[in-house]
């Protein structure tokens, strides 16, 4: 081989090695700089509302500024069915479910945030003008309730023996049912929580009882716990280091700013933006990972183990992620 094509060659190999340097080098900051995509699971309701808060309307484009292209999957079931059949990534559960069923198919769901009634969110509604004046007067009447809250009526039902309320008739209702209930006489009363609670109010019907859930639960109830699979976190670091950032900034942006929170809420159920209703309806507490209030989850998983549901077996901190689940 001569010395020409033996320069040939080495210059040939000197242009390979560059270009596989500068793959090495500058593909992970390629991809740093690619946005990444999360399917996230929404409702219309407080458990999506941090989500469609973050796309909306913020002072700060969470999504943007943390390059994620969130795909939003309207939730049709159980949103702990959703995540088993991975149709998202990111979504809000109750935390009963959760506490009860924190594995899905082989992997592990765990909190990244929380939100919690701190104060009366619930109540008992009934048509305004109605002869009804006591809970014992519902003897024998319908009372209805959100499909997907039906694990909070049956943990009161037992003590609505105390108000002497004892024969009544069970109505589970869709979302679109329980705002016309009332008036086309499906039920004769209505167990709700907000933001139902207040657009009732608004309607034109009346409060029979309320704090329900206070009274014979706990005062501060953990309502939905904001998860991610643990192998989705595992596998994609990137993206779900980035989600966090996303929950973490929009969490708080709620606790600052609820008003916006209610705007976009009302918003998106094409409900009135009258400043009466918007004033009245009553925000949950919206924590971040770093802030979740593990003594109430303990409280309340130790309330249900009381009542014959779950286990103790699992300790309260078990059901979150760790900030160094998030290392990229």
């Amino acid at each position: 081989m001569n010395t020409k094509t033996t320069e040939t060659i080495l210059n040939i190999l000197i242009f390979i090695g560059l270009v596989v340097l500068l793959f090495v080098v500058g593909y992970p900051q390629y991809k740093e700089a690619q946005p990444v995509k999360v399917r996230i699971g929404v409702d219309k309701f407080f458990g999506g509302l941090p989500f469609h808060v973050a796309r909306i309307d913020t002072t700060r484009r969470y999504f943007s500024i943390e390059k994620v292209a969130p795909e939003f999957v309207n939730i049709s079931g159980d949103p702990l069915e959703g995540l088993m059949k991975k149709e998202y990534e990111v979504c809000a559960v109750p935390w009963y479910k959760l506490l009860i069923s924190p594995s899905i198919n082989g992997d592990t769901v765990k909190a990244i945030g929380s939100i919690t009634f701190k104060g009366i969110a619930d109540a008992i509604i009934i048509p305004k003008g109605t002869k009804i004046k006591f809970l014992k007067d519902l003897n024998g009447k319908k009372i209805g309730y959100l499909n997907e809250e039906s694990y909070l009526f049956d943990l009161i039902a037992p003590n609505l023996a105390i108000e002497k309320l004892t024969k009544y008739t069970k109505v589970p209702l869709s979302y679109d049912e329980l705002i016309t209930a009332l008036p086309s006489k499906k039920v004769d009363a209505i167990f709700v929580l907000e933001p139902f609670r207040s657009y009732l109010l608004h309607a034109g019907d009346t409060i029979l009882d309320e704090g329900l859930i206070n009274r014979y639960i706990m005062p501060s109830m953990p309502y939905l716990a904001i998860v991610m699979r643990k192998k989705f976190v595992q596998d994609e670091r990137l993206a779900s280091f980035r989600m966090k950032n996303v929950i973490d900034g929009v969490l708080g942006y709620l606790r600052l700013k609820p008003e916006i929170g209610k705007q976009i809420l009302v918003k998106n159920n094409d409900w009135p933006l009258d400043p009466t209703f918007l004033s009245n309806i009553r925000m949950p507490d919206f924590q971040r990972l770093a802030e979740v209030d593990i003594k109430t989850i303990e409280t309340f998983q130790t309330y249900l183990v009381r009542n014959g549901i779950g286990t103790c077996g699992i300790k309260p901190q078990e059901f979150l992620f760790e900030k160094t689940d998030f290392k990229r």
